[in-house]
């Protein structure tokens, strides 16, 4: 079976700022006989020689835009992944079920809705972390708390703007906090890849919540990775907590109350919580260790991809 990794032009094979564009391909590379090409296909007979062709995460990177059409005039078995689902969704899966795919993969949790929509399956895929980036760098801690990323509005209710305003309660504790606003319209430092996954070894708590759309973000897995610190995260609640946080298969749940992090769910339980982890170091730490092993068991990118194989051959052999 001869695969291709189609990606957009402007995301290169390369690593870095939103690396998973690239470390996706590699994974895969160790499971298939696949090639990777930076192209915009205009109809499917471009790919005549390719039994499945994947279409990357940059074909979706299009804001509210929508994709370039792709006309179906061959028999590929054909699998975009749909990329940044918070904007532009209609544009985006209209373009899919256009393309009448053999099925199509997400990182987010609403697949049934998707399928209904476009007619055609869906599949959550996960993201994961390069280990050879987040690991533990060892030595002192130089952080209690790391907090660190965006704020909008829209994400959780405003949640991390409401924690920013209440970090002065934390002030005995040692705080890095680097945050890119909504109000200063996201205005900041971002990090090289080696200060950010040294900054998250050199921390005890990693603050983390869903992204727009509740999205689970590639931080949770990079903390995992890191084997230092503590993820620190929103919880959703019952009625939403097995889905965004489940990857379809109940032994895959990506994070767990108490197993492999803390759960608050306002402004004061997150308090609470932090003062409460920092001051009890080995509780701290088994969650830490619970959450490394649950990651490299579970949730690398070669995890990931023999996932990914198996869903291909429901389709492909």
């Amino acid at each position: 079976m001869k695969a291709l990794f189609c990606e957009h032009p402007n995301k290169s094979l390369s690593s870095g700022y939103c690396s998973y564009y690239s470390e996706i391909f590699y994974a895969l590379k160790e499971v298939f006989d696949i090639e990777f090409k930076n192209f915009i296909p205009r109809f499917t007979s471009e790919f005549d020689g390719y039994d499945v062709v994947f279409l990357g995460f940059g074909h979706t990177d299009c804001g509210e835009g929508k994709p370039a059409s792709l006309i179906r005039n061959s028999d590929v078995k054909l699998f975009p992944i749909l990329n940044k689902e918070y904007t532009g969704l209609q544009n985006k899966l209209d373009w899919i079920k256009e393309m009448q795919p053999t099925a199509a993969l997400t990182v987010h949790h609403d697949i049934d809705y998707y399928k209904e929509y476009t007619g055609f399956p869906f599949h959550r895929i996960m993201w994961s972390a390069n280990q050879n980036q987040f690991k533990n760098y060892g030595g002192e801690y130089e952080h209690d708390l790391f907090f660190s990323g965006v704020t909008r509005p829209e994400q959780t209710d405003n949640l991390r703007e409401r924690i920013l305003s209440n970090l002065s309660k934390l002030n005995k504790h040692k705080l890095f906090v680097n945050i890119r606003s909504h109000k200063n319209n996201y205005a900041g430092t971002i990090f090289s890849d080696d200060e950010y996954s040294k900054h998250l070894s050199a921390s005890k708590i990693c603050f983390v919540t869903t992204g727009p759309a509740d999205l689970v973000g590639t931080r949770y897995f990079e903390v995992m990775a890191g084997n230092r610190s503590l993820i620190l995260c929103n919880r959703m609640g019952s009625r939403w907590d097995s889905k965004v946080y489940d990857s379809v298969r109940p032994y895959l749940r990506i994070v767990v109350d108490g197993y492999n992090c803390a759960m608050f769910s306002d402004e004061n339980e997150f308090i609470e919580k932090a003062n409460y982890y920092l001051e009890n170091e080995n509780e701290r730490m088994e969650i830490v260790n619970a959450a490394y092993r649950h990651f490299v068991t579970t949730h690398t990118w070669s995890m990931s991809a023999k996932r990914i194989k198996s869903i291909i051959e429901e389709y492909a052999l």
